[in-house]
């Protein structure tokens, strides 16, 4: 096949090589300090130099914001300095990255987390709940999605003309219901086509969002935040 009026000149590709050569050794290089940063931290740690600890977890987490392991070792750091409240915060940003672990320590070390804004749906005193038709129902039925919730779900999916037509693969969504009566839904995986993803995971975002309405949890009768998060796998072959 002959490319017409598309040939790059000598110098363009120099640089494009160059470009590309930066750029790998720039992510070798950065790799490479945010492990000698995390073994410098648990050094500090494990010698109970936790000032020192701190630093160098705040470090790591203002050079790689998404590093969970950063986020749980600062707040470690912090706990250990007697600072419960910006351990719980930066536990926090390690839950939001998937730590399982970093929630028990808040809970364990902040019951009173933001003044109790964000609660596990264990210590609320009303659930979270979905409207459809009319109806209201329990979103959580003993620590399990309402099965009314995932009939409703899987006929939508079903009767959208978009994902029959575009979608086949496996799906792995994980969402939680926010304080303001709405879903907060997080993508995890979609298979299939790489640019037809864009458009799936909107066309998924808006039956979420559109199939029923969402009420939020309640404690004291003020609207509350959760901590929990639930997973549905989904399969469209």
């Amino acid at each position: 096949m002959k490319i017409i009026g598309n040939k790059k000149t000598k110098a363009e590709l120099n640089w494009l090589i160059v470009f590309i050569f930066f750029f790998i050794q720039n992510g070798f290089s950065q790799t490479k300090e945010i492990d000698e940063l995390m073994a410098n931290g648990e050094k500090a740690y494990s010698e109970n130099k936790f000032l020192l600890a701190k630093e160098i977890y705040s470090k790591v987490t203002n050079v790689i914001p998404n590093d969970k392991n950063g986020w749980y070792n600062l707040g470690a750091s912090e706990l250990e300095l007697g600072d419960n409240e910006n351990a719980c915060e930066h536990f926090y940003q390690a839950f939001l990255l998937n730590d399982g672990e970093a929630l028990k320590l808040i809970k364990t070390h902040c019951p009173n987390f933001r003044n109790g804004s964000i609660m596990s749906i264990e210590d609320v005193e009303e659930k979270p709940k979905f409207v459809y038709k009319g109806k209201e129902y329990l979103l959580i039925e003993n620590n399990n999605i309402n099965p009314k919730f995932t009939q409703i779900l899987v006929r939508k999916f079903q009767s959208s003309r978009f994902l029959y037509d575009n979608f086949r693969g496996h799906l792995l969504v994980r969402f939680t219901v926010t304080a303001n009566d709405s879903l907060s839904l997080e993508i995890i995986r979609v298979e299939g086509d790489e640019k037809k993803r864009p458009a799936i995971k909107a066309e998924i975002n808006s039956i979420f969002n559109t199939m029923v309405k969402y009420v939020s949890a309640k404690n004291k009768g003020v609207n509350v935040d959760l901590f929990e998060k639930w997973g549905i796998p989904l399969d469209s072959r």
